[in-house]
């Protein structure tokens, strides 16, 4: 045991601080340098460090410099899109080494998704010279909910049956280690790590495009809740109508997001195909039409801020997603809604990570957790043979 946490205490100086020496090493760490030499044979035996050549410009002989081996495990990120599937494989130093991206066929059913997913990972191992089996992690981000049990969907109606059955599925057919997510929380943990949300612990991405999704961070960790469906704001009761008794109000999904949006467009005889995207440009454009489509999201956006702060008072909040991320458009009038709403006044930010959000929260989390395997099985003891007994 003593020697597992020496080996670990070694292990995370390299990490931290390499290339470096077993010298420096026993001056960063309360070992002595015997102690710090066995650590190093050990791990370099077990292949999770690697010497990188001498350490230069001191006296005497130079010595031999250590660092973690980036290639001693891999972890695949994927991003499940309403359209597109995006997947990459990172290295232990959270380094990507290869991406991929296709169509989402999720209307051949949740089988042809489950091999999409499938021959994307496998392709992307072959890419780091690995077979699938010899991946350590993989994490997938999901437009849906997913449960305490991390397989059963709900709140998934761009998937294959409303996700019925899919998580089980995926997690039948990975032959690795699977973390299933929402993809909206994926994209909230990217924020935290290397987007906007690097300087706060508590923030929340309002994240809009097909759909509306929450992504809460509170003391530096995403809130899931007791069922997984924390953030799904979609699901607001909206302010543009009281419902007589008995009957429920219209959502807040029901007026926002693309289908709303490419709705609208059609209504006002916009030109162009309706897209969100072509409706922004017109936006930009100065057409009146767009920009009142554009308002109005604004005032959608708003609401539901106003509905946020008040709970869990966050330091910032960040707006992503396809539609979301127009902050040139978006953030004065979604300011100025605000004001009609709440007294509150938490400062509203564009995410500048893009569509890669989601997969950068995928990636991210699947080399961390390929990364702390990587580390535990490097450091964790070999149990001895007991000695046998004479007959």
């Amino acid at each position: 045991m003593l020697r597992s946490l020496n080996g670990r205490a070694v292990l995370e100086a390299i990490d931290e601080a390499g290339p470096v020496t077993t010298t420096d090493l026993a001056g960063r760490i309360p070992l002595s340098r015997p102690t710090v030499a066995a650590a190093v044979g050990l791990l370099l035996e077990r292949g999770v460090i690697t010497e990188v050549g001498p350490a230069t410009g001191r006296k005497g002989p130079a010595p031999a410099q250590y660092r973690v081996n980036a290639d001693c495990a891999f972890g695949i990120g994927v991003d499940v899109g309403h359209r597109r599937i995006r997947a990459a494989v990172a290295d232990v130093t959270g380094r990507i080494r290869a991406r991929a991206e296709t169509g989402q066929h999720g209307e051949r059913g949740a089988d042809a998704l489950v091999g999409q997913v499938l021959e994307m990972c496998a392709d992307l191992a072959g890419q780091v010279g690995r077979e699938l089996q010899e991946i350590t992690q993989v994490v997938a981000g999901l437009p849906a909910a997913v449960g305490p049990d991390g397989r059963r969907l709900s709140y998934a109606a761009g998937l294959p049956d409303a996700g019925k059955g899919l998580g089980e599925a995926l997690g039948r057919a990975v032959p690795v280690p699977l973390v299933l997510e929402n993809d909206v929380n994926l994209a909230a943990l990217a924020e935290r790590t290397h987007g906007l949300g690097t300087e706060t612990d508590d923030f929340v991405l309002v994240s809009l495009g097909v759909g509306l999704g929450l992504g809460l961070v509170v003391d530096g960790r995403v809130r899931r809740g007791a069922t997984g469906v924390a953030g799904e704001a979609g699901y607001l009761p909206s302010d543009r109508m009281i419902a007589p008794v008995g009957q429920r109000r219209d959502l807040v999904q029901e007026h926002l997001g693309a289908r709303y949006i490419s709705a609208e467009a059609r209504r006002l005889g916009l030109p162009g195909d309706g897209s969100p995207r072509a409706v922004f440009d017109l936006a930009r454009a100065g057409d009146p039409g767009a920009l009142a489509i554009v308002d109005d999201t604004a005032r959608s956006v708003a609401y539901v801020v106003a509905c946020v702060v008040p709970l869990i008072d966050p330091a910032l909040i960040v707006l992503g997603g396809a539609i979301g991320a127009n902050g040139d458009l978006l953030l004065e009038p979604v300011a100025r809604h605000l004001a009609d709403f709440t007294t509150f006044r938490p400062p509203i930010v564009a995410s500048g990570l893009g569509q890669d959000a989601v997969l950068t929260g995928a990636t991210t989390m699947s080399a961390k957790l390929a990364r702390e395997a990587a580390f535990a099985a490097a450091t964790t003891p070999v149990p001895q043979a007991e000695p046998s007994t004479p007959s």
